[in-house]
């Protein structure tokens, strides 16, 4: 048994998320060929009219079930619908639209691109939105046609496979280390997905302001002058009490919104407990590593302790009160707090093996390959059975494309061939 029968139930996972870039670079299909639309309340037969010549060898239907059990757990797992559901959402509802105000130059604090720039991001804008209503043809096609795609690749599995071999990887898919590893990735995905049209606008407005600045911060700082002979004294020499505790109160709230305390700690934990204990390398590479995991630790520490004694001091002296003022309020808003969130989550989801966890997983793996030998197959077999997967991969495929409407498919073939004469890279 290989883990490679479980990569045609990831590929259709994610089929309607990925597939329309890829589609486009297909030939659309002849004007006097008909698309044929499956039917809703039948796709396995829409589907059946697609099949692969028949094979000599029979699937188990134990096998089978146990197979199609196996694909609903790996879909659970991945977090395949969601990330796929988020992406396009993310797409249509951020990406398209920033990428529309950029060519009509509403971008905040952005002024309108030279013609040249406009022309260009309009085409990648019109590639993106044809993607999207691919996206959202193929996610109707693939609602109706699910359980007869599940149901092909559980046959094809079971030609392969026995039930001993679906429950041997259907345990190794429940440890710790494998289902928080998926976890981990979905955290991930969200620092992509998991922002809105407001919040980018946040971001650019922000960022656009940063862009204008003169942060010469030498120059505005007590005492440098006399130390750096070429720096030139600012007009406030120390700043009052009133900006130093507005400075304050700015590090108070970077350090409790960005929960770098809170992302260090899982960081060294991780490392301490979980990669110097687990990670190949030799004894002394290993004790050396340890070293230097209790030095960051004291470092850490005392750095930090001297930083939160000078901050508010040299935040009050480099920056003046407009700009203290506009940069405490970046931080305090939503799209802040969002990014920190999520890359909290994300540092969490990451750092959340144990020793214990990743000890078990490499057992695990180890077993499977060992098991795996044991039942290596011929040349002709692997071939065959290759054949068999890209003949299935191939029949899905055809029946997806005839999904999108030849408008769609001709307006993504056609923006694809506008991006490529643009030398972009799509």
């Amino acid at each position: 048994m290989r883990f490679r029968l479980l990569l045609p139930a990831l590929l259709i996972a994610f089929a309607g998320a990925f597939a329309p870039a890829g589609i486009a670079q297909d030939k659309p299909a002849p004007a006097d060929k008909p698309i044929v639309q499956e039917k809703p309340a039948a796709p396995d037969k829409a589907a059946a009219q697609d099949k692969p010549p028949a094979q000599a060898r029979a699937a188990d239907p134990q096998v089978k079930e146990a197979a199609r059990g196996l694909i609903e757990e790996v879909l659970k797992f991945t977090h395949a619908a969601e990330i796929s559901s988020d992406l396009r959402r993310t797409l249509r509802e951020v990406y398209i639209p920033a990428l529309r105000d950029f060519v009509a130059g509403n971008t905040p604090g952005v002024p309108a691109p030279d013609p040249k720039s406009a022309a260009a991001v309009a085409k990648v804008l019109t590639f993106l939105d044809h993607a999207r209503k691919a996206g959202d043809e193929l996610d109707v096609a693939l609602s109706e046609n699910r359980e007869a795609m599940i149901s092909d690749v559980a046959e094809q599995m079971a030609k392969t496979a026995n039930t001993a071999d679906i429950d041997s990887i259907r345990a190794a898919l429940k440890l710790p280390a494998v289902t928080k590893g998926l976890d981990a990735l979905y955290a991930v995905s969200k620092l992509l997905t998991g922002f809105s049209y407001e919040d980018s606008r946040t971001f650019t407005a922000f960022s656009a302001w940063a862009s204008r600045q003169d942060f010469d911060l030498p120059k505005n700082f007590p005492g440098i002058p006399q130390l750096i002979p070429d720096a030139q004294a600012g007009s406030e020499a120390v700043p009052s009490r009133q900006k130093v505790a507005k400075a304050q109160a700015l590090v108070s709230d970077l350090l409790s919104i960005s929960h770098i305390d809170e992302m260090v700690e899982d960081a060294h934990r991780f490392t301490r407990d979980v990669y110097v204990e687990t990670a190949p390398m030799s004894g002394p590479e290993r004790e050396a590593l340890r070293e230097q995991v209790d030095q960051f630790e004291f470092l850490y520490n005392m750095q930090k302790a001297i930083a939160l004694a000078a901050a508010p001091s040299l935040v009050a002296a480099a920056l003046t009160d407009e700009q203290l003022s506009v940069v405490h309020g970046f931080v305090r808003s939503l799209a802040f707090a969002k990014l920190f969130n999520l890359l909290r989550d994300a540092v969490k989801a990451g750092t959340a093996f144990t020793k214990g966890d990743v000890l078990e997983a490499q057992k695990s793996f180890e077993d499977l390959e060992k098991k795996a030998k044991g039942e290596e197959r011929s040349s002709a077999k692997e071939d065959r059975i290759k054949a068999e997967w890209d003949a299935l991969a191939d029949k899905w495929a055809e029946i997806l494309k005839k999904r999108i409407s030849p408008e769609t498919r001709e307006g993504l073939e056609r923006s694809l061939g506008d991006l490529k004469e643009e030398g972009l890279p799509i």
